[in-house]
């Protein structure tokens, strides 16, 4: 059984990011990259938090964190 969270969504991992969430990596699929983070029970509380809207994030952070996933994406697009 694996302890791992994967979420396609680039806004939300980057929103564990921003919270402190340990990322494993990137997985990608053809076009498409999943990102990896541990401990999947307090990923699934933070998801829950997200998408409740009642999550808070230091915006600085959540900001550096979107640029940080965005150089992760298009670092290897440019590589190829």
């Amino acid at each position: 059984m694996t302890n791992e969270f994967v979420t396609r969504d680039l806004y939300f991992g980057a929103f564990l990011y921003a919270k402190g969430a340990k990322f494993k990596g990137v997985n990608r699929e053809g076009r498409t990259c999943w990102f990896i983070f541990a401990n999947e029970v307090g990923c699934k509380t933070l998801q829950l938090q997200f998408f409740s809207k009642t999550a808070e994030v230091n915006a600085k952070e959540f900001v550096d964190a979107i640029q940080t996933f965005k150089d992760l994406i298009f670092a290897e697009n440019r590589r190829n």
